[in-house]
């Protein structure tokens, strides 16, 4: 990865920011979730061009199809009362999601999931995100213009987000010319601490670390700061999601 005539080694980290552009690539997602499937236990099944990850209760699903790349969602991830049952809540995973989002949602679903609390509360900087409030619609958007999260009560007179009337938070990315970048769906029901994980990270001042020989699509490079880190984070990818300190700011609950 290069940028800013910084120069790269192939042990270098580097810091990148601000964090909901630091794209990553499909293929990324499925190796994360071939690796979280392996490392938990869970049961994967593999074809040319699809993964399932099932945990063991039978409850979660998560189904990865390289087929539906830039045409909607490619990671799907469903929870039912039990093997078999309909979908209680689902989330869907498009685009360039940071890996690291992806990393936050799955282990916020593995090990989160028994002490859900009720509520979500986050601190939001308003020098980086304004509110958001309009027909129907409500949220926070950076002050780049460059992501957002938009929330739709079940009652709103609004449009269905993404046309689906069960979505109710859609959070993502453009890149102004180059359109959308990514975006994570949530429908009505996902528990609060799942939703948190990836708004803790959208939300997060704090940049991405990553080696140097993870590039980032070429649009971006404008858009982007990347500075060399000063120390890396130690084998294993992708590195532990940060957590962002305490800010004054807004607070939202759900």
């Amino acid at each position: 990865m290069t940028h800013n005539k910084t120069k790269t080694t192939a042990s270098a980290f580097f810091h990148i920011s601000p964090r909901y552009l630091a794209a990553s690539w499909p293929i990324q997602h499925q190796a994360h979730i071939a690796a979280f499937g392996t490392a938990r236990d869970w049961s994967c099944r593999m074809s040319a061009f699809t993964l399932t990850a099932t945990s063991p209760c039978g409850r979660i699903t998560m189904h990865h199809d390289q087929r539906a790349e830039g045409r909607g969602p490619h990671l799907v991830i469903t929870a039912g009362t039990g093997p078999g049952a309909p979908d209680r809540w689902r989330i869907d995973v498009a685009g360039n999601t940071p890996v690291e989002f992806v990393a936050a949602l799955t282990t916020a679903i593995a090990e989160h999931l028994e002490a859900d609390p009720e509520l979500i509360e986050l601190t939001v900087d308003p020098h980086r995100w304004e509110y958001v409030e309009e027909s129907g619609l409500s949220g926070f958007q950076s002050r780049d213009g460059r992501a957002f999260m938009i929330g739709r009560p079940a009652d709103s007179p609004a449009p269905p987000l993404q046309g689906d009337e069960s979505i109710e938070l859609h959070i993502g990315a453009v890149t102004g010319e180059h359109g959308a970048l990514w975006a994570v769906s949530f429908t009505h029901q996902t528990p609060p601490t799942v939703v948190n994980s990836v708004l803790r990270q959208t939300f997060s001042p704090e940049p991405v670390t990553r080696p140097a020989s993870q590039t980032l699509p070429a649009a971006l490079a404008p858009l982007v700061t990347v500075r060399a880190a000063r120390r890396h984070p130690g084998p294993g990818h992708p590195p532990p999601p940060d957590r962002p300190p305490h800010r004054p700011g807004i607070r939202r609950s759900r």
